[in-house]
């Protein structure tokens, strides 16, 4: 599945402004590029008058604007909200004037498509792009790689978490045209004013997700306007309309179209091929969000208990009880602090979360003795303690993981890899049919990502407050999503009852 990440952010009390037309950012910090000699990124500079623009991606149709003045300042509101509606409404005149004539040349030609694809046939793509297209294609993909941001406006009216997971994380079966996944960041918003934002996962992680939305969030309609009307103030000679044709919005692959389509031209075959694939794959996956109400970080902090070590345990007992077994669990652990560093891998299974999995059995049991209460608590917290100092360890850049793969990136081809490599209880230990990690922010209301393997669950989760939310994704053919997502509840419920009924509980 794509290694994507998506996040559900709340923006209800930001600005009517974003909820009516918000995108995505990236571009300057660059993006994923693919070619037949493999994959690369592309840096763009924001202080060139060449990248001062935009990209805003509407019914499968790309545009572009300058958003940052020739001094460097960020256009004004109105400025942007004209240019937005103008996108709006070049896309839907192309669009009725499509279905009016049938031989338009931009009829279908949805690019966007082609992106989705897996990194060969996407590089065999471009290359036929570039090959029938010539220099007005190659000017039209640079203008939208070199983008600083890529604003999606969607046709859905998503209202629950499940809908809008579907929608943020591949644009679903709707508007999977309507996306840029090279893009490191692209920021959707849809028609009633859900946003959201993914990242494309070789270049972007969770941290930096978090910042930009919390940066995002900060904003509020009425600053910008104020920031507006004092920057207008003091140039009074700079106004709205003025601002409006500084560039003017440009159809990115307008001169494109009727080249992509002539002669020999295999880019329409291509996009039919992307979108049936898309189909399939999107299809073959689901999604189930367990929005717990219960209890959130408040009361595990009470509890003595870190807030991600527990929602870990209940991961566990909840695959304990889905498989019969534990199974290779993957925890992404920031190593942030470290120059270069990405993330490290803390292992959930434990010899200690075990015990506690296997004490809790198979079945959930609301009525045990005094005895089997306080056995049970103890495990827990052993368990809960165990998976804090990993994780603590890992994030210090003593876990296993990195540097096992560290040394096997060093090996030459000739060279034969030690024995360990090939052990299978090595290669159980790191075939990840779990995969979790944990990302915690006021404004975002879900996020996720896909498994990664087949057999395999995606569960991304946050403890806030007063409630824990898991995103969980697999292939639908197995059955799980809804099953583990009952079984979460029930070890989230479970184990608070461990604490309710404890004599010693202090809650």
């Amino acid at each position: 599945m794509w290694n994507f990440l998506f996040a559900a952010v709340d923006l209800f009390n930001v600005a009517p402004f974003v909820r009516a037309s918000t995108g995505t950012g990236t571009g300057t910090g660059g993006d994923s590029n693919t070619n037949t000699n493999g994959d690369t990124y592309k840096m763009y500079d924001p202080s060139l008058v060449e990248h001062r623009h935009c990209v805003v991606a509407r019914k499968g149709r790309f545009f572009a604007f300058d958003f940052v003045t020739e001094s460097g300042d960020p256009m004004g509101v109105d400025s942007l909200e004209w240019n937005l509606e103008k996108c709006v409404q070049m896309a839907d005149d192309a669009d009725a004037n499509d279905n009016a004539n049938a031989n338009a040349h931009s009829k279908k030609m949805e690019l966007g498509w082609l992106t989705s694809s897996d990194r060969d046939s996407w590089a065999d793509a471009r290359e036929e792009m570039l090959r029938v297209g010539g220099v007005e294609t190659q000017e039209a993909l640079t203008l939208l790689e070199s983008g600083a941001l890529l604003l999606c406006l969607d046709e859905e009216e998503p209202f629950s978490k499940k809908q809008c997971a579907d929608v943020f994380w591949t644009g679903d079966l709707t508007s999977g045209g309507n996306r840029w996944f090279d893009k490191s960041i692209q920021l959707f918003c849809t028609k009633n004013g859900k946003a959201g934002l993914q990242g494309e996962h070789s270049m972007m992680d969770g941290m930096p997700m978090i910042a930009f939305a919390d940066y995002i969030t900060e904003q509020s309609y009425a600053s910008a306007q104020k920031k507006t009307n004092e920057r207008d103030h003091v140039n009074e000679h700079v106004n709205a309309s003025q601002s409006q044709s500084e560039g003017g919005v440009q159809d990115i692959f307008a001169k494109s179209y009727p080249l992509l389509e002539s002669g020999d031209s295999k880019v329409q075959s291509m996009i039919r091929k992307a979108k049936s694939d898309f189909h399939t794959l999107v299809s073959e996956h689901e999604q189930y969000v367990q929005s717990f109400q219960g209890y959130g970080s408040n009361f595990i902090k009470k509890a003595g208990y870190s807030p991600d070590a527990y929602a870990q345990m209940a991961i566990q007992l909840a695959v304990y009880r889905l498989h019969g077994k534990q199974v290779g669990t993957y925890e992404a652990t920031q190593m942030r602090p470290f120059l270069h560093g990405r993330t490290e891998t803390t292992r959930t299974v434990s010899k200690e979360s075990s015990q506690f999995v296997k004490r809790m059995g198979q079945i959930a049991n609301f009525n045990d003795d005094v005895a089997a209460i306080y056995e049970k608590k103890t495990l827990l917290q052993n368990a809960v303690n165990s998976h804090a100092k990993y994780i603590g360890n890992a994030g210090k850049g003593k876990g296993v993981d990195r540097h096992f793969f560290g040394m096997a990136m060093l090996a030459d081809e000739k060279d034969k890899m030690p024995d360990l490599y090939s052990d299978p209880l090595f290669i159980r230990s790191k075939t990840w049919r779990v995969s979790t990690s944990h990302l915690t922010h006021k404004n975002i209301e879900n996020w996720g990502f896909g498994e990664v393997v087949p057999n395999g669950l995606g569960i991304a989760y946050a403890v806030k407050s007063d409630c824990c939310i898991f995103n969980i994704a697999a292939r639908k053919e197995h059955g799980w999503t809804e099953k583990f997502s009952h079984l979460l509840e029930e070890a989230l419920l479970e184990m608070k009852v461990l604490h309710d009924a404890s004599p010693t509980s202090k809650l």
